[in-house]
């Protein structure tokens, strides 16, 4: 008697009979029962990951940024050891010498702008009402006014009662040892190795990864490097050339706290959309205080510079290779602030565009695999998976 064929379902999820999928079923329900029951074993694993994160995220960061200099001093004739030494130095000495001119401006500045910007937010709100007054618009503006300024002043008064601790805590940040400092210390040194042997790690990672699996995973790791490096790198470079644009710009126009404006325009550029607009309050705030014109000039300017640094600046640093649509973008920071706080409201796009890879990756696997079931119901088209088709 010719035993019966199984149905291509049951071939398409690797079985001969319907009894594998009942048992796979039941298998995969009491692996998830028994993880949950065992969770406690995986803490020490996240101990160990949170601890390593840091570090490793930061000398990604030098890695990604510092590489491309080394390269170039090495293609001079200097060892790509003393290459990382001299670029070391330089950035050390920058970053003392430059540091010990700007901290103290900048920290006069935003003293004296956190101490005065309450005077500046009813001064630009009372402005406001008196221009809504004339409108008949002029009782719901008042509503809507009184609740921002409440809102504000309870803002700004829990800043200004946190304000002493936080300065005591960011005075004993870098001499402690804590996360942080082991962040700074060890990151370079991480970076160090990497970019002395950027090709050694993926060597040795390929060497464990089965023969039969080397195509995909070296495609894999290569597209992931060229995500993170887009990302990092040029986010960076990006956001310290609209830092530096903007202080210009601002002791030009003679605009008042002009330092802490634009290092605050730089800084909070990281996050996309999001932080600019963070930044520009502030400065209207600021430039409202001075006259009319400064508010017309500072506006002006700043949406200049928006522009041309959009237009200009990203695209010749971070080129278009993450492909993220705008609405996707603010979606990912929505979710990724709530699951993952800052951390994911500023790493959340690098790591949405990881997951995407694997997403696409899983899913091209699984379009190859359904065609060669089911494909006389019709066939899904582009199942390879290549590095020129995703980038």
């Amino acid at each position: 008697m010719e035993k019966e064929k199984p149905s291509k379902l049951i071939q398409f999820f690797g079985g001969k009979t319907s009894y594998y999928l009942i048992g796979l079923v039941i298998l995969s329900a009491l692996a998830i029962y028994l993880l949950n029951t065992v969770s406690f074993i995986f803490r020490p694993l996240v101990v160990i990951i949170s601890t390593v994160l840091p570090p490793m995220i930061f000398a990604l960061l030098l890695y990604y940024l510092l590489n491309p200099i080394v390269n170039f001093l090495s293609k001079k004739g200097l060892s790509r050891t003393i290459s990382i030494v001299l670029t070391y130095v330089v950035i050390f000495g920058l970053l003392f010498f430059g540091g010990a001119r700007l901290v103290p401006v900048i920290q006069d500045q935003a003293q004296d702008l956190i101490k005065q910007f309450p005077k500046y937010v009813d001064d630009f709100q009372q402005a406001i009402k008196n221009l809504l007054n004339a409108t008949p618009f002029a009782a719901s503006s008042d509503e809507a006014l009184n609740s921002l300024d409440k809102l504000s002043k309870d803002a700004l008064s829990y800043l200004g009662e946190n304000w002493q601790d936080g300065a005591k805590g960011l005075g004993t940040l870098f001499s402690a040892v804590s996360s942080t400092a082991i962040t700074l210390f060890t990151g370079p040194i991480i970076a160090f190795f990497l970019i002395q042997s950027p090709h050694k790690l993926y060597k040795t990672f390929m060497d464990l990864v089965p023969p039969r699996f080397r195509m995909d995973v070296s495609s894999l790791v290569k597209i992931a490097n060229q995500q993170l490096g887009a990302f990092l790198k040029g986010q960076v470079i990006a956001s310290l050339l609209l830092g530096l644009i903007y202080w210009v710009v601002f002791l030009v126009l003679g605009l008042q706290f002009a330092t802490v404006i634009a290092l605050a325009a730089g800084i909070l550029s990281i996050i996309p959309y999001i932080g600019s607009f963070l930044a520009f309050l502030p400065g209207l705030f600021i430039a409202f205080q001075d006259s009319t014109f400064m508010v017309v000039k500072f506006v002006i300017a700043w949406f200049v510079v928006q522009l041309l640094h959009g237009d200009l600046v990203v695209p010749r640093v971070m080129g278009d290779k993450l492909k993220i649509h705008p609405i996707t973008i603010l979606v990912v920071l929505l979710v990724m602030g709530d699951l993952l706080g800052l951390v994911g409201v500023i790493f959340g796009i690098p790591i949405y565009s990881l997951i995407k890879l694997f997403v696409v990756f899983t899913f091209r696997k699984f379009k190859q695999r359904y065609n060669k079931f089911f494909a006389d119901e019709g066939a899904y088209r582009n199942t390879g998976f290549s590095e020129d088709d995703y980038l």
